[in-house]
């Protein structure tokens, strides 16, 4: 498996970085990542997925990870612009996302969509919004998300897509996905495993709430930029 960075271009001519991981297959995958995520994070999906017969390009949307644009209601343009661009080599052309990357694998122009628990709501509920906006720490300009579900719900594709939800999930995403595929040519799946349960400790619910931006802190600061001048 050879695997090298690329940077593709999006349809309104932006640096979208990305992993190439090539098994010389006549098959092509763009991997999506989710709202707060980047192609650093997708690695170890795009391994499994080239193991089973694709060329995999493992993207950093805008306002991500190796990606320098501001996060913006185009950000479809990113994906679209690297599946134009892999028609050029390859006769077809998958996607694969998860959360806010299964929305952009619906809405593109793909052959095939792989869609991960895909947020299918114009409008979120007060609690997704306060989760949104702590992960947003690791997103230039992250407050956008609200105006991206917006623009790009409901996904138009009919056919050729599979849709995968966790058991354990809000059943208000469970809902409108089950909603979103009535009368739509696509498969639903249920997952069951590496679904989360209520831990056994007793915790206070403002002070969790306090908690909460610390935690994801100390998980983004791994991704800061200025971590690696020193190196």
């Amino acid at each position: 498996m050879q695997i090298e960075r690329k940077t593709f271009k999006s349809l309104d001519g932006k640096d979208v970085p990305a992993f190439s991981l090539r098994t010389k297959s006549e098959k092509s995958l763009v991997l999506i990542h989710g709202f707060a995520s980047s192609k650093d994070e997708t690695l170890g999906i795009a391994y499994k997925i080239a193991e089973r017969g694709y060329d995999v390009f493992a993207i950093d949307l805008r306002g991500h990870g190796d990606n320098e644009n501001e996060f913006d209601e185009n950000v479809l343009e990113d994906v679209e612009g690297v599946i134009a661009e892999l028609r050029k080599s390859y006769e077809n052309v998958f996607t694969f996302g998860h959360s806010l990357g299964g929305l952009l694998s619906l809405k593109s122009s793909s052959d095939f969509a792989f869609a991960v628990s895909p947020p299918l709501m114009t409008k979120v509920v007060s609690e997704v919004e306060f989760m949104l906006l702590v992960h947003a720490c690791k997103v230039k300009d992250g407050a956008a998300i609200f105006e991206i579900l917006k623009k790009l719900n409901p996904p138009e594709r009919r056919e050729n897509a599979i849709v995968f939800y966790g058991k354990g999930e809000s059943d208000a995403l469970k809902t409108m996905i089950k909603k979103w595929a009535e009368g739509r040519d696509v498969r639903i799946v249920e997952l069951e495993d590496k679904q989360a349960s209520l831990p056994q400790t007793q915790v206070d619910a403002e002070k969790l709430k306090l908690y909460i931006p610390r935690f994801v802190s100390h998980q983004a600061v791994i991704h800061s930029r200025r971590l690696f001048e020193f190196l």
